[in-house]
């Protein structure tokens, strides 16, 4: 039973070098390219694909935990992210594989190199 209030949420705060350095890779919606269904429904914005693990808390705001999604893909990704997020992880993998710094920071923070290998 939680005894205190959560504190408001700041919103999802992305670094600027960070932005820049995932739109540098990713120029649209990464939803149809990761399979998920339905056409592509307002500006894709920047979301975080692994989970938090836990109410009020947020996932890594680094290039490789980043996608640009619209609010459609968004929204499916919320609702079945065991579905989404390691189909999202792979096109990251493949659109991020060759930048050595997004490998290095994958293997820093996730002990793991980016792969392309969807684990479901």
């Amino acid at each position: 039973m939680r005894r205190t209030a959560l504190k408001p949420s700041r919103g999802t705060v992305w670094p600027r070098e960070v932005r820049e350095h995932v739109e540098k890779h990713q120029r649209m919606c990464l939803g149809q390219l990761a399979g998920m269904p339905g056409d592509c429904r307002g500006v894709p914005e920047l979301d975080h694909v692994r989970a938090s693990h836990g109410t009020g808390m947020k996932s890594l705001s680094i290039a490789v935990n980043g996608a640009r999604l619209c609010s459609w893909h968004h929204w499916l990704k919320g609702q079945h992210g065991k579905t989404w997020r390691p189909r999202l992880l792979s096109v990251i993998a493949h659109l991020h594989g060759e930048c050595a710094q997004c490998q290095r920071e994958s293997v820093e923070r996730y002990g793991l190199p980016l792969t392309e290998e969807v684990v479901s």
